[in-house]
């Protein structure tokens, strides 16, 4: 097979500094200028090979039949919209791929030393009615334009690149070679403030060529002279690349091809933007980790496939939908929701189908043949607690005769909406949902500034209210937003407990402000005095700390905490696991009302008391996968069998006071086959004032065994 390479059509500053990289990165290409002189500026060597004259439609055509580039870049000058044309209709009818290198704009604001013009010919007659001496730094393109009109040729001096066609030119229409000008650029202020100052120049006319056609320098020159620059506006606003992306892109398709289609140039080094490792190995071109997974927003619609568009309305008002979302139903044959989504859509006129199950849009769609581009509808946005997750989810397992594309649009979801209503940022924002889910949203408003939750009605207000005030956060401020967007919008501010009778119509979200949050340390290890205390016995700080660390717990950790008196380590792992749940199970009644006490001082909606003896209260329980047992009342072996029976993979965490509690620990762990991970003796001394002295007192030792279930192993 032949050698495949680029082709670049070149003409500009980032033409010859992309053929300079791609020599750099022994890539082959043919570059294709118009002159001689453009040829002259580009090194040739083995991986860079010049074609120099300027071509028609049909004899790029050829070249790209005869030399099947692996794609063409188009660094024409921005100007050469005619040739960039040409290139775009061989590339279209050789079906060959182009990217077109675009510059980056600079264009000054318009003001009294500046004036803009839509062509060459606009900017020539404006100057017709003028006098004074003219700098045209457009090349010899525009030349004729300005050197047809008698006028102007008096006065009219070029700049222009040190090529023979340009005398030819000049002397065609009369002008002095004085009035020439053959420089190579770029050019700095300086020098285009000397050329200025030296041809006596009133006007200088330029093109809006951007940074790297030296376009900020001509006109810093120009308000330094109290020059009126007069800027040709480019012919249009093109698509294209930068030429970052574009040496991107080259890489990018030249690995695929060198490294894993056919070898060829395999075994050469190549190097990432900034980077100069190596990544040849063996002789082949080393694959990378990573592959390119989508580029661009193309529509990647097959013909006969279905296309299903997954799409955010917003908040519900159809001025809330994107753009992107409108064309989308616009596009669409039939678009489906439930009955609120499809009452902001019913404007577009297109069959609708009142649908909101996963299973019956799909089921729909498949017995549906006669629609082939569908528009489902969903309020907010797709990615936050949408029911687009489980429709693709669907989509993915529901089997099909028929091929589905199934495109995701995003939509302005709630919470950016109604921050936005309250001039507050979202960006530190804690975003949960109470809507028909159970979430650790106490844990959430203890830790986080600010909060925001979806609710639904004013029931579900009522009921975050009271769940706040009931942990000890009734005094934070709370914001409620009802039909945020459609004319009937109210948002209602108070504190948490000011909505404990809140009472109004509407479809709610709410936002929990607490500028307390976020004060208590994040580590394990709480002071015992913080804790409300009586004559129940409570695992100490320094023994609860280490016990803690040893149960390794997940955010959505289901913990026991067997013997839970006070409910010390019941509080530290509900803080720690926030997204799970913590019961504590304890049979003294008088410890009851400390464990809710301390309950509410810590703010710990996730820990559930259970009142009552273990094992027994286990059976109704969710399984547990973490436990620790602080006091057993005699029953060590029944309580370890049974927690095993609910969950072989638990991790048990024991404290053991006495000698024969870590005999019978160890016993049981022998007969029920449970892995002793770790035994440590914890032995504490604390501090108490003597007089003006400290004296270290010890407190009883405490032994931690980790037990852990084999079958995780």
């Amino acid at each position: 097979m032949k050698d495949r390479q680029f082709l670049i059509f070149a003409g500009t500053r980032e033409g010859r500094e992309l053929t300079e990289f791609l020599t750099k990165q022994q890539i082959p290409a043919i570059v294709c200028v118009a002159t001689g002189y453009g040829e002259e500026l580009l090194t040739q060597n083995e991986f860079i090979h010049v074609r120099t004259g300027r071509m028609t439609c049909t004899e790029m055509a050829a070249l790209l039949h005869d030399m099947r580039p692996l794609a063409v870049i188009d660094a024409t000058h921005p100007y050469a919209d005619a040739v960039t044309d040409n290139i775009r209709r061989a590339c279209g009818q050789e079906k060959t791929e182009v990217w077109r290198l675009l510059r980056g704009e600079s264009v000054p604001e318009q003001t009294g030393e500046t004036e803009f013009f839509e062509t060459a010919a606009d900017a020539a007659e404006w100057l017709r009615g003028r006098t004074g001496n003219i700098l045209l730094t457009t090349g010899m393109k525009d030349f004729p334009v300005f050197a047809e009109l008698p006028e102007l040729r008096d006065r009219l001096f070029v700049r222009t690149l040190p090529q023979a066609e340009a005398l030819a030119q000049i002397g065609k229409y009369g002008l002095s070679k004085k009035q020439l000008i053959c420089m190579q650029g770029p050019f700095s202020s300086e020098m285009n403030t000397a050329t200025l100052r030296m041809v006596n120049a009133k006007y200088l006319v330029t093109k809006e060529s951007g940074n790297v056609g030296g376009f900020e320098e001509k006109t810093e020159a120009a308000r330094a002279c109290n020059v009126t620059c007069l800027v040709i506006r480019r012919p249009t606003r093109e698509q294209g690349f930068s030429a970052d992306e574009i040496r991107e892109r080259i890489l990018r398709l030249w690995r695929e091809y060198a490294g894993e289609d056919n070898g060829v140039y395999a075994g050469k080094t190549f190097y990432d933007s900034g980077c100069n490792e190596n990544h040849s190995a063996g002789g082949r071109t080393k694959k990378y980790g990573y592959r390119l997974l989508q580029e661009g927003a193309h529509d990647m619609h097959a013909e006969g496939n279905i296309r299903v568009t997954l799409l955010g309305i917003g908040m519900g008002s159809p001025e809330n939908m994107t753009v992107e979302a409108a064309d989308a139903c616009r596009q669409a044959d039939c678009i489906i929701g439930a009955n609120r989504m499809l009452e902001t859509v019913k404007g577009f006129d297109k069959p609708v189908v009142s649908l909101y199950r996963s299973n019956e849009i799909a089921a729909y769609i498949e017995d549906h043949p006669e629609y082939q581009n569908y528009a489902v509808a969903f309020s907010g946005d797709i990615g936050f607690y949408s029911g687009a997750k489980k429709l693709l989810e669907t989509f993915l397992t529901h089997p099909c005769d028929k091929h589905i594309d199934v495109r995701l649009l995003c939509g302005v979801p709630s919470a950016a909406c109604f921050a936005s209503r309250l001039r507050m940022t979202w960006e530190d924002m804690a975003l949960m949902s109470s809507h028909g889910r159970e979430q650790n949203l106490v844990s959430a408003v203890s830790r986080n500034r600010k909060v925001f939750t979806l609710a639904s009605d004013a029931k579900s207000i009522r009921s975050i209210a009271e769940k706040l005030e009931r942990f000890g956060l009734g005094s934070v401020k709370m914001y409620a937003g009802a039909d945020l967007t459609y004319p009937t919008e109210r948002i209602y501010e108070g504190n948490a407990s000011d909505f404990l009778d809140f009472d109004q119509s509407g479809v709610f979200s709410a936002i929990v402000c607490n500028e307390n949050a976020g004060q208590e340390p994040v580590t394990h290890g709480i002071p015992d005095e913080a804790f409300v205390r009586g004559n129940v016995p409570m695992t100490k700080e320094e023994v609860r700390s280490v016990s803690v660390s040893k149960l390794c717990l997940t955010r959505d950790a289901v913990v026991y905490d067997v013997g839970a008196g006070t409910g010390s380590v019941s509080v530290e792992c509900a803080r720690m696991a926030d997204r799970g749940k913590v019961y504590a199970i304890e049979w003294k009644e008088d410890a009851w009302k400390l464990i809710a006490e301390n309950r509410k001082k810590f703010s710990v909606s996730n820990l559930e008391i259970v009142p009552g003896r273990a094992p027994e209260q286990f059976h109704d329980l969710p399984i547990p996968t973490h436990a620790f047992i602080g006091g057993s009342g005699g029953s060590l072996k029944s309580i370890l069998r049974t927690l095993l029976q609910k969950n072989p993979d638990i991790r048990i965490v024991i404290n053991c006071i006495t000698l024969e509690t870590v005999n019978e620990t160890m016993e049981a762990a022998k007969e029920l086959c449970l892995e002793i991970e770790d035994i440590t003796s914890v032995s504490i001394a604390k501090s108490k004032p003597v007089g003006s002295y400290h004296m270290m007192t010890a407190q009883n030792p405490v032994t931690v065994i980790v037990l852990q279930g084999k079958t995780v192993r």
